[in-house]
């Protein structure tokens, strides 16, 4: 078997700023701010609980877990109605390729390795309309830990624990980001980098050295399974 764990925003698809604008919905509700909150660095590849922490510890001076759940579930709250409200869109040959690996390649399991807590995971690739074709059982979601690397420890330890893999050569992480790259590498799975959504361009990935890059998914799913089934 292999199993692609695959990267939600920006690989996936585009929000349209739900996320970004739900958090910030979400920081002046739970504060009581009138102002929006500004963030010093871009939250691309970041997870959702480092955003969080990071936020209430610049408003609070640190940060207690009852504060980072608290915000957590507001901005899961404040998430769902956003994203009704968003014009987003999948990124092009997402569906295809999801539904063809569905239906004619039984040796491929797609999984989700985002940033992303589980519910809003869950909630983006439901609104989206792909949620049907991901195992979520053993993915790995921003709310299990604030590093990106670990995600991919947890997402390989639990395929392991469920004698699903024999080691993470059965394992490729498809992103947009630096950080992408560098989760695949910290267990040592092959990396595809899809540019499409990112805000990132090839130069930026030069010392994290994922395994392809591509501008865009394949048009023809036959191809995409030829490609990520190299040696």
């Amino acid at each position: 078997m292999l199993y692609l764990a695959w990267d939600i925003d920006g690989t996936l698809l585009l929000t349209n700023r739900a996320g970004y604008d739900a958090l910030q919905e979400a920081t002046c509700d739970y504060f009581y701010r009138k102002e929006p909150y500004v963030f010093k660095h871009t939250l691309a590849g970041c997870t959702d609980s480092s955003i969080i922490k990071e936020i209430v510890t610049d408003i609070k001076g640190h940060c207690t877990s009852g504060w980072a759940a608290s915000l957590s579930l507001k901005y899961e709250m404040y998430l769902k109605q956003h994203l009704k409200l968003h014009k987003g869109r999948l990124m092009p040959n997402v569906e295809k390729t999801l539904q063809y690996l569905k239906e004619n390649a039984p040796d491929v399991t797609s999984l989700l390795l985002t940033g992303n807590t589980t519910n809003a995971a869950r909630d983006k690739v439901t609104e989206y309309g792909i949620a049907q074709y991901f195992d979520f059982r053993h993915g790995a979601y921003g709310d299990l830990a604030e590093d990106r690397n670990e995600l991919s420890r947890i997402l390989y330890n639990r395929l392991l624990v469920d004698g699903l893999v024999k080691d993470t050569s059965q394992i490729i992480v498809i992103g947009d980001t630096p950080s992408d790259a560098r989760c695949a590498a910290a267990i040592g799975a092959r990396c595809i980098i899809v540019l499409t959504g990112s805000e990132f361009k090839p130069e930026d990935f030069a010392d994290c050295t994922p395994w392809k890059i591509w501008k865009t998914l394949p048009d023809d799913p036959a191809e995409f399974v030829k490609e990520i089934s190299e040696a």
